[in-house]
């Protein structure tokens, strides 16, 4: 059904490695997303910390509608795909989830009413 959140089967691999190949998923950096920001358009800033975990939290995301959704540490991040089979991500404020992941990662205990209502907004 297309309005089901599918998820990649939880592969620990690295996307850029055969793990993240094989399911069809390859995480490629933006450097609008970045610290220093490039100049001209800028996106969310990712934090430093988070940027080694991009590709494990690419792998571990829900398609929705042409995205892919994942949550880490109460946090939102939404990836894109920029070409075929070349994903980029961001943070988001959890406004831009879909109501059915955030429900569902609410029932898992992935996220808390407090990380939910801390990090609301965009970044």
């Amino acid at each position: 059904m297309a309005d089901e959140p599918e998820t990649t089967g939880g592969d620990t691999e690295s996307a850029g490695s055969k793990g993240g190949a094989r399911h069809g998923l390859v995480y490629e950096s933006n450097p609008k997303h970045s610290d220093p920001w490039q100049s001209g358009k800028r996106g969310s800033l990712c934090e430093r910390e988070v940027r080694p975990l991009a590709e494990v939290l690419l792998l571990r995301s829900v398609i929705w509608k042409e995205k892919r959704y994942a949550v880490h540490e109460g946090r939102a991040y939404c990836a894109q795909e920029h070409s075929p089979n070349r994903w980029h991500g961001y943070p988001v404020g959890w406004v831009e989830v879909p109501p059915k992941l955030v429900n569902q990662w609410m029932a898992d205990g992935s996220l808390t009413k407090r990380d939910r209502k801390k990090h609301r907004e965009a970044h």
